[in-house]
């Protein structure tokens, strides 16, 4: 009578080709969704940085002029429409705590940029005073607008931006505003090494 049962080393033969498969597949899986999540992130990196470069280029464009920063470069710009002031600020997770809205700053935070529109206070009898109080980076904002998704997972970081004004003679002022985003600072490193940064540029001619 023949024996049809497995040998030992056929069972472990076996078990052995599948583990190797199972391995194979797993790291076939891992990597469709890693590349799946990273087209993801980019995405909306992309998304949300071009989103805010037109909502600022607009509003920049159509302006009667820059009140702040006259010339060279900061992370804060003040412009001014028909008496009201728009104020757009590039904030970064170390920055000052009250300078933006809490969400944004700290440990685990991606920053922000953010929008309001200052008013003079009462004991700010003349207009450079009330420029000097707007114009700097620390002056508080922690009610303002936030243009971009502050989401540690699904948002996006700020890692640097800036606002050059520069005013050719016989010519209203040219805005160049530059800032670079980043994944959410929960991303895993491993994805956000192979995503980068996005840079986000564009010159700004006051009409």
């Amino acid at each position: 009578m023949t024996n049809k049962g497995f040998t030992l080393a056929e069972i472990l033969v076996v078990m052995a080709i599948v583990a190797i498969v199972g391995l194979i597949m797993v790291v076939i899986f891992t990597n469709t969704l890693r590349g799946s999540n990273k087209s993801q992130i980019l995405s909306i990196m992309k998304q949300n940085g071009q989103a805010v470069l037109d909502s600022i280029d607009r509003v920049i464009r159509n302006s009667d002029g820059v009140a702040c920063p006259v010339s060279g470069s900061s992370d804060t710009i003040v412009i001014v429409k028909n008496g009201t002031y728009s104020r757009y600020r590039v904030v970064s997770a170390n920055s000052t705590p009250g300078s933006a809205p809490a969400v944004c700053i700290g440990t685990g935070k991606n920053g922000c940029i953010i929008l309001d529109n200052p008013t003079p206070s009462p004991s700010e009898i003349t207009p450079q005073l009330f420029f000097n109080r707007i114009c700097g980076s620390i002056d508080p904002m922690s009610s303002a607008q936030i243009l971009t998704d502050t989401n540690s997972l699904t948002g996006v970081s700020i890692d640097s931006g800036l606002f050059t004004v520069s005013k050719p003679s016989g010519f209203k002022a040219v805005v160049t505003v530059n800032f670079t985003l980043g994944p959410g600072v929960d991303v895993p490193q491993i994805v956000r090494n192979q995503i980068g940064s996005v840079i986000n540029r564009t010159t700004i001619e006051l009409r």
